[in-house]
């Protein structure tokens, strides 16, 4: 045989093996999932149906379709959390628990009203497996309001000015010092106004609809009261898009998810300003010993 004949062969033979061997997609972080260059924040997988390396259990929703946030620390300051959903409410999630982390695969990502999602779906064939359990909690990460800035309103429009809050979304995040300004906005009338005692022009949007301490025949958790300060709120992002009655929705909202994430006062924070320093700590010493 010649070496023209043998190279011809080998080719095709190598040809033929490339055809019937799918190749395997590499997996991919929640960074490589979540992270973007697009103004509207759409993920570049969306539509694909990738593996995920996944995160840790940071909530898992008591209501409606059965979802779940995993978040991964590696990304402490952005585009480290999604959002996970058993598209078909076929208790796929019952034995996971927050504080597990788990991994997926054959995970569709999907754009669903500006959020995006892995849906688990079985004729994907999709599978999760928990690598481990009892995991610590990711620290939220302090944002301040104008961060997650509220929706201005127009001609039949709340829109957001830009998207720059994107790389928070899904993310266990707090903002501190801040007050109720008011209550009843968003598309289900559910969302609330928060207002930085720093500056009250930087407001934020936020929602109780996933808290699972909050009664189910209320809209909001019993410490939402309109003029109510908070030294801190602690809760998961998220956007939301829609049209209804004529009216095009953008915005992003913070989702609570208990009553811990409600920070009231900080322990030994004399002066009321929402933190602990030397100020606290002097009027502590000036007041040593009195009464006795």
């Amino acid at each position: 045989m010649s070496g023209k004949m043998m190279i011809i062969k080998i080719g095709i033979v190598v040809a033929m093996l490339i055809f019937v061997m799918p190749i395997q997609a590499a997996e991919l972080s929640i960074y490589d999932i979540q992270y973007t260059s697009d103004p509207n924040g759409e993920s570049p997988q969306n539509g694909f149906t990738v593996d995920c390396t996944g995160g840790i259990v940071t909530h898992k929703s008591p209501f409606g379709r059965p979802r779940l946030i995993i978040q991964d620390p590696a990304y402490p300051d952005g585009w480290g959390a999604i959002q996970v959903k058993d598209l078909y409410g076929m208790g796929v999630f019952d034995d996971v628990n927050v504080g597990d982390w788990i991994s997926l695969t054959n995970v569709l990502v999907e754009e669903f009203k500006g959020t995006t999602f892995l849906q688990y779906m079985e004729e994907n064939n999709a599978g999760f497996e928990i690598l481990s359990s009892g995991n610590t909690l990711p620290m939220p990460l302090v944002v301040a309001v104008d961060e997650i800035v509220a929706p201005v309103e127009g001609l039949d429009t709340w829109l957001v000015n830009n998207h720059n809050a994107e790389k928070y979304e899904a993310m266990l995040i707090k903002v501190i010092n801040v007050n109720v300004e008011d209550t009843g906005y968003g598309k289900a009338y559910d969302d609330y106004v928060l207002a930085s005692n720093t500056d009250p022009n930087f407001t934020c949007w936020a929602s109780d609809y996933m808290n699972a301490d909050k009664d189910k025949g209320l809209i909001y958790h019993p410490n939402i009261k309109t003029g109510r300060n908070f030294c801190g709120i602690t809760g998961f992002l998220e956007q939301y898009t829609d049209q209804q009655e004529g009216i095009y929705y953008d915005y992003y909202q913070l989702l609570t998810t208990s009553s811990d994430d409600f920070t009231i006062e900080q322990i030994a924070d004399l002066d009321g300003d929402c933190d602990v320093d030397f100020l606290d700590f002097g009027i502590f010493t000036d007041h040593w010993l009195e009464g006795k």
